[in-house]
């Protein structure tokens, strides 16, 4: 008797992206207001694939399946049961990659990757500069992470951490919540 079956290595349908690891190029504990600092990332583009009318594999070019996005966190001790206020007192430049606005309540800093020339990945940079002084944390809206081997200044969540290591805040409503081991800590003098 004869069993058809599919084949374990179909490899057609949508994957998810690898998770981006965000560098910040010129990392400092203080930074002035007004002044830039550069955030960059790549991810792989051949973890997205898909099948042409052939059944071939063909590479995803629409960079709206690859967005990325920040809370511009800053830190305050003073609310209850939060400890950050999303903060849109910020300026940014783009390098490589352009604002997202989904028209959706989001409070984020939202940005389309570019595709690399040879296909490979997709990537960004941007710098970022503070309007107003205080403490600040820069965490992920989706999954991606800072680099671990970079210092993250977490120092400088001390006097903030009222909520057992955790970064709590509110957009449109939602309550937020990251590990403080998830954000990139600075202060804007």
């Amino acid at each position: 008797m004869a069993i058809l079956c599919e084949s374990d290595d179909y490899t057609c349908g949508l994957s998810e992206p690898e998770n981006y690891i965000i560098n910040v190029e010129n990392i400092a504990e203080n930074y002035a207001i007004g002044e830039t600092f550069w955030l960059n990332s790549e991810t792989s583009s051949l973890l997205f694939n898909s099948c042409n009318d052939n059944g071939e594999q063909e590479l995803v070019i629409d960079n709206t399946v690859f967005i990325d996005g920040l809370f511009i966190l800053k830190l305050n001790n003073s609310l209850t049961g939060l400890n950050a206020d999303v903060s849109q007192d910020f300026n940014i430049i783009y390098d490589l990659g352009n604002a997202f606005n989904g028209n959706y309540c989001l409070e984020a800093l939202e940005y389309l990757p570019e595709l690399s020339d040879d296909n490979l990945t997709y990537k960004y940079r941007f710098g970022l500069s503070i309007n107003s002084p205080g403490d600040y944390c820069i965490v992920n809206v989706r999954s991606s992470s800072f680099n671990l081997e970079q210092e993250n200044n977490d120092q400088i969540f001390e006097p903030y951490n009222t909520l057992n290591n955790t970064i709590k805040f509110i957009n449109c409503g939602d309550t937020y919540t990251r590990n403080q081991t998830q954000g990139y800590f600075f202060s804007v003098q």
